[in-house]
């Protein structure tokens, strides 16, 4: 069987007061102790759950046993097919007594949940402490230096194990799209995405966000990696230079989240186009986790396609499926708004923009993680529709 693993902690935030009450609730338990000191001490893992020498015993949540593994070359998912009992500590203790991984791990710290004596992630020597106390503070700071006429208000905010998403909306940035005869105002703000883990599991990065008024969907667009993240190295005030650096050529590229608006918002929804797109269709099916199979079951469709034909055959089916299988998304994920716009008048013609808004209205009910794990997936849809345009 594999490691017995901890849930993570999630939370999501919609008050300014509810983010430092957080921040300072999960900053207070939280301790790095050198991984050389624990396995010194004879530590090893026991039952598939604990790290430990039968004192001192600590357990692992999921992201922090998927980083572990990835310190020792060791993929997670390998060990998660184990089904023998103890199995997995057998092949754990035997990676971490051997020299080349024990010198690999002499500058790691695991970090430490105090409350529960849960490892929730390991860092190296040279990562960069860089707390979300502080993150917050220099996002307020960046945002408080830009003129009064280019505010920015807050919007909301997630708490994933120590991983802090924050979320500010533009007061003057706003795509519009007209419903029949003007008769429905269809706004979306423009806003920034700020993200920071302190455990070493990412950069803090800037991306942008689509706020849709009309039904609270969000919408992650990635940011070209260039400009977008900054990594936990070097001295602390080169970090701080270099975010403001980040920061500021983010914010000038702000305006392009309007030419991806209106082109998604011009752009008919057509699925034959989408399936006959391989890089789209395989996108499509991923934003939703057994999407596919969800819908195929319930439409009593056929999941696969016969083997036994020949390879123009075989493409000739699948984009006939997968063009029938994404018609059928909105009807099967759709919410209230998406059922406007596909099933009603609400819209002379449904867009991409709409059919892409079915995913990010999905998240709404899902737990924070899947939620912004489906809403930066939509947007990395939306962002290559839109810069494709003449595909689709």
């Amino acid at each position: 069987m594999p490691i017995i693993a901890e849930p993570i902690r999630e939370v999501s935030l919609d008050k300014i007061d509810s983010v430092h009450d957080w921040i300072r609730e999960t900053q207070k338990h939280l301790t790095r102790v050198p991984v050389e000191g624990v396995l010194s001490n004879g530590a090893v893992f026991h039952d598939d759950e604990y790290l430990g020498d039968g004192e001192v015993m600590l357990k692992f949540n999921t992201r922090g046993i998927r980083s572990f593994c990835q310190r020792l070359g060791f993929r997670f998912d390998q060990l998660a097919k184990l089904e023998t009992p103890t199995l997995a500590s057998q092949v754990l203790n035997d990676l971490i007594q051997q020299k080349e991984i024990l010198s690999k791990l002499s500058e790691d710290d695991f970090v430490l949940d105090e409350r529960t004596g849960t490892v929730i992630g390991i860092v190296s020597g040279t990562y960069v402490s860089y707390s979300n106390e502080q993150f917050l503070a220099d996002i307020y700071r960046l945002l408080g230096e830009l003129p009064k006429t280019d505010l920015f208000v807050f919007r909301e905010a997630y708490g994933i194990n120590t991983e802090l998403t924050l979320r500010f909306g533009s007061e003057k940035r706003y795509g519009t799209l007209n419903g029949r005869n003007g008769a429905v105002e269809d706004r979306t703000q423009f806003g920034l995405n700020f993200e920071n883990s302190m455990v070493g599991t990412s950069s803090v990065r800037i991306n942008y966000f689509l706020y849709r008024l009309i039904c609270s969907n969000g919408m992650m667009v990635p940011a070209s990696s260039s400009v977008n993240r900054v990594f936990h190295s070097g001295s602390r005030e080169s970090f701080t230079a270099r975010l403001g650096r980040v920061f500021k050529e983010a914010l000038r590229k702000l305006d392009w989240l309007g030419s991806i608006f209106e082109r998604l918002g011009s752009l008919p929804f057509v699925p034959e186009k989408l399936a006959h797109n391989d890089r789209t269709s395989r996108q499509i099916f991923e934003i939703i986790p057994a999407s596919k199979q969800t819908i195929c079951d319930r439409e009593r469709l056929q999941l696969r396609y016969p083997s036994n034909v020949s390879e123009t055959d075989r493409r000739s089916l699948r984009l006939e499926h997968d063009t029938r299988v994404i018609a059928l998304i909105p009807k099967h994920f759709g919410g209230e708004y998406a059922g406007r716009v596909f099933q009603s008048s609400f819209r002379d013609n449904a867009t991409m923009f709409d059919f892409v808004n079915v995913f990010t209205e999905y998240a709404k009910d899902c737990r924070p993680a899947q939620k912004l794990e489906i809403e930066e997936k939509a947007g990395a849809l939306a962002k290559y529709i839109a810069e494709n345009a003449r595909k689709f």
